[in-house]
């Protein structure tokens, strides 16, 4: 995916991401080191699988303690 640093100010940059352009603001340090205002990015999508089951056990868990609640 295409993405574009449009403007950072205040250790927050402005990334506009894909061809028709959606704007996103996130913190400058989540950025690999040298991400600056005009700054062109790739952005890679990845499934985490891990992460997926972990989530879904934690959701789980937490229905089943409501429904364990006085």
């Amino acid at each position: 995916m295409r993405a574009f640093i449009d403007s950072v100010h205040e250790g927050v940059a402005r990334v506009l991401l894909g061809d028709e352009p959606l704007a996103v603001e996130v913190p400058l340090s989540w950025l690999r080191e040298g991400a600056a205002e005009g700054k062109a990015l790739r952005v890679l999508w990845e499934i985490d699988e891990e992460e997926t089951k972990s989530a879904r056990q934690a959701v789980e868990d937490l229905y089943a303690a409501l429904n364990d609640a006085p």
